[in-house]
């Protein structure tokens, strides 16, 4: 070879190396060519994680080689459609905007299993409820002359007989659990009258009310303590401690009363408006005043107190520590659900779906839809919530941007419960019929 041909070639090598080590390096530093663009971009990254793990990452139409979680580091800034694909779940499909040089994070994505629900159980119901801990269902029955509380988990052999009683046609019967749902109380209603029966919701163990407090005007949970009752009788209000079976009767002049902290808060009506006060050493301090309605103590976080105005539909929501301005909202609302921390409220007028964030004090819409919102929950992994629109159960994310409406159960309307820590769904349907659907393995 002759020595012109060799600096011909070593001149071509360093060439080469002057050209792809600077390319190398900028690859390296997450340098790409845009052909869109035609120019050189700095790469944005995709932060997934998701539910169950393992699943595989589309990146518009490109699988990419690491699965859930996972860090993708050469993502092009711009629109890109990710899906999440795994053998026996539906997937999961959303279009993500990248800026250079940002993370996006797509994070404890929900995928559900693709199953179809199944009937479990078909039972002759008079009423049910969902206890607040979302676990289990208690529902009554008639057998004969018979009146029966049953309890269930869903589970072949959860269900108990909790209590039996006799029945009578002309009275109506109401169920309605403490706070936390320990105790469950049934109101045999006749005329103004109301019939207090008690029982521990696990067991079905009777409790004894004091004597003369079981025939009451009126009745109502505390909404801070599970074992706290309150009931008025011949215009008197008694706090009936269920632990100590002991009662206490409150101030005259009293709508409404709660515990908050170390004292009660009460609700009483003072020149054509509601007045919520609390005591101090004995002297009644204002927190705030509200227009009359028909109002219900509600669970919330402490320190915040939370009111239902039925008559307006209103849900209210007040911080004691803001004497300025105590109210943090005031909105209509049909139906909510505090989530598992307690950080959000997601709450609905029947036509929409708002989420505030407690520590951001922000309101957001999530949807709006043209047909009533019947059921209303948290899913308990990830951020998910499902509702119930004309008898379907959706899945929505509330993290997503752009969030899919996922259908779960179809032409099954009723009462949704999870089960096995977010491993099963139940629905008990207004025909009495429990329907089942796996959503995990």
């Amino acid at each position: 070879m002759s020595s012109r041909l060799r600096l011909i070639i070593f001149l071509a090598f360093v060439l080469m190396f002057l050209i792809a080590a600077p390319l190398l390096v900028l690859f390296t530093a997450g340098y790409r060519f845009d052909l869109s663009s035609g120019r050189i971009v700095h790469t944005a990254v995709l932060n997934m994680s998701s539910i169950p793990r393992n699943t595989t990452v589309i990146i518009d139409g490109e699988p990419q080689a690491d699965r859930t979680p996972s860090i993708i580091e050469t993502v092009l800034p711009g629109e890109h459609e990710i899906v999440l694909e795994k053998a026996d779940y539906l997937p999961w499909k959303q279009t993500l905007f990248f800026e250079s040089r940002e993370t996006t994070f797509a994070t404890d994505v929900v995928l559900f299993l693709d199953e179809s629900p199944s009937i479990i159980q078909n039972l002759n119901v008079l009423s049910s409820h969902v206890s607040p801990a979302g676990d289990r269902l208690i529902y009554l029955t008639q057998e004969s002359s018979w009146l029966e509380m049953w309890s269930t988990e869903g589970n072949e052999g959860s269900t108990n007989l909790l209590m039996r009683l006799s029945y009578n046609s002309a009275n109506d019967y109401t169920l309605s659990f403490s706070v936390h749902g320990d105790y469950i109380l049934l109101s045999r209603d006749h005329g103004p009258f109301h019939e207090l029966t008690l029982a521990q919701t696990n067991s079905g163990d009777p409790m004894t009310l004091p004597t003369g407090l079981t025939d009451v005007d009126a009745y109502w949970w505390d909404a801070q303590n599970d074992h706290i009752l309150y009931t008025t009788v011949s215009g008197d209000t008694y706090k009936i401690d269920i632990e100590t079976n002991t009662s206490q009767l409150l101030e005259a002049d009293i709508e409404l009363a709660t515990s908050f902290e170390q004292t009660e808060v009460f609700l009483s009506e003072h020149n054509n408006r509601s007045v919520l006060s609390f005591l101090d050493e004995g002297i009644a301090s204002i927190i705030t005043y509200l227009p009359l309605g028909e109002y219900t103590f509600v669970r919330t976080p402490s320190p915040l107190i939370g009111l239902y105005d039925s008559q307006h539909s209103r849900l209210i929501l007040i911080d004691t520590s803001n004497r300025d301005q105590p109210i943090l909202i005031n909105e209509i609302a049909v139906r909510w659900q505090w989530s598992e921390n307690d950080q959000q409220l997601l709450y609905s007028s029947g036509y929409d779906l708002r989420l505030y964030q407690r520590d951001q004090h922000q309101t957001h819409t999530l949807t709006r839809l043209s047909e009533t919102i019947d059921q209303l929950a948290w899913y308990t992994r990830g951020s998910v919530i499902l509702y119930q629109v004309d008898g379907t159960t959706y899945a929505l994310s509330i993290s997503d941007p752009q969030p899919e409406h996922l259908a779960l159960i179809s032409e099954a309307p009723g009462q949704i419960w999870i089960q096995d820590n977010g491993d099963t769904m139940l629905l008990m349907g207004t025909d009495g019929t429990i329907w089942q659907r796996e959503l995990q393995k």
